[in-house]
């Protein structure tokens, strides 16, 4: 059975508000299905929706944001729990990026006690691929792993 994904998880991933991503559901930038009411969607909706390139760049810039933010001690949603900030860039063809994104993606799904978020962006004159990482140190090191090419276990 596929995995469905929530407005809260999609806001989790990518960093927006839950309003955020309504307001994106609203405008059509996000599509996805009703569930007993509630908004569900797939991971080719999510892929769709974070490859679109005014979603990529709304993202790029809040991004750079959490990045200050987190260099000036703003993250207060975390507060208490050991955090890290990493940013990795890869410079690897897009198809390589998609695949790693992907592998974070579920990563970044998994049920535990620790918070996690990334975000992606690809720079194809540059054929770069950005990935920053804010969570836990465990969850930083194994998405390492993930970007380094490494057997996650």
């Amino acid at each position: 059975m596929e995995k469905l994904y929530t407005v809260e998880d999609i806001a989790k991933m990518t960093m927006f508000t839950t309003r955020t991503i309504r307001n994106h559901l609203k405008d059509g930038l996000l599509t996805g299905r009703k569930i007993g009411g509630q908004w569900r969607f797939t991971h080719e909706d999510f892929k769709k929706f974070w490859d679109q390139g005014c979603v990529g760049e709304n993202i790029k810039s809040e991004k750079k944001q959490e990045v200050l933010d987190f260099m000036d001690g703003i993250f207060a949603e975390y507060t208490g729990e050991i955090q890290g900030c990493s940013i990795i860039d890869i410079y690897r063809p897009i198809e390589l990026a998609i695949k790693l994104r992907d592998e974070l993606i579920q990563l970044t799904d998994t049920d535990d006690s620790h918070f996690k978020r990334f975000s992606y962006e690809y720079d194809e004159s540059e054929g770069k691929a950005r990935f920053i990482l804010f969570g836990h140190p465990r969850y930083i090191g194994e998405a390492m792993k993930i970007l380094c090419g490494e057997e996650v276990g």
